[in-house]
């Protein structure tokens, strides 16, 4: 009975798969009619979302396949399914947050000893250059104002670096993150750096639609009004971001 509900269901992913297929509309449309002679139509509707499912599932266990935080795989799987359910249902709001939480996982289990130790031996070194508006050469810049934000005077730094990383704010992890894993501790070029941060913050200022109640300020708002307004282009631009940042993490986890 087991082998004969496999071959079954392998019979649905089949004929779903040719369904699905450009040019195979009217398949589709012959096979609605001629089972909606059988059986009712949320029954069928019922097979049709039950395949949309497993296509999902496919999907998100193949994304993460080669993913080598193994602790937190199968919940990183878990939101890509829901990340896709909502892209599909056109819930911009959900899919932003599903799609941060898979970041925000990856950081928070990243966010260990071994970068803080290394930030606590190198946060006075350089790191990066910025371009110098009035003399248009370039500043050199320490590893502390890469990640931390504002003047803040070393005794503070010392003080945040003897924290564990998980108290610190979202923005600090992620940019510690950023450049241990991502840039591999080399910041060549640091526009590149802001272009993927700013993604990031673009994404995670969208994912606080979901957590209303708290003030906003006029950035944040100006960042969310430019999101949900082009919410149609940036389905493809967080999820190609979503690639970008699991593909050159995981290049650098031993």
């Amino acid at each position: 009975m087991d082998e004969q509900k496999r071959d079954l269901k392998t019979l649905i992913d089949f004929v779903n798969d040719i369904a699905n297929q450009k040019g195979n509309e009217w398949f589709k449309a012959e096979l609605k009619e001629k089972i909606s002679l059988q059986i009712h139509s949320t029954e069928i509707e019922e097979i049709y979302e039950y395949c949309i499912r497993q296509i999902l599932k496919d999907q998100a266990t193949k994304f993460y396949s080669d993913f080598k935080l193994i602790p937190i795989k199968d919940k990183l799987i878990e939101d890509y399914i829901r990340m896709e359910q909502f892209r599909r249902d056109d819930r911009f709001e959900d899919f932003c947050l599903a799609l941060f939480q898979q970041i925000e996982g990856i950081v928070n289990y990243l966010s260990n000893d071994e970068v803080v130790e290394y930030l606590q031996l190198h946060y006075l070194s350089p790191s990066h250059k910025i371009k110098n508006k009035d003399t248009f050469g370039f500043d050199q810049k320490l590893l502390w104002q890469l990640i931390f934000f504002g003047e803040l005077e070393n005794l503070e730094i010392e003080n945040k670096l003897k924290k564990p990383m998980i108290d610190w704010d979202f923005s600090e992890r992620y940019k510690s993150i950023l450049f241990y894993f991502y840039f591999n501790k080399k910041v060549y070029n640091y526009f590149d750096f802001q272009t993927i941060f700013f993604l990031g913050n673009d994404l995670y200022q969208s994912r606080n639609l979901n957590h209303r109640g708290g003030k906003i300020s006029n950035k944040q708002k100006i960042i969310i009004e430019k999101v949900t307004s082009n919410s149609h282009k940036y389905y493809f631009k967080f999820l190609g971001y979503l690639e970008d940042f699991t593909s050159k993490i995981n290049a650098q986890i031993i």
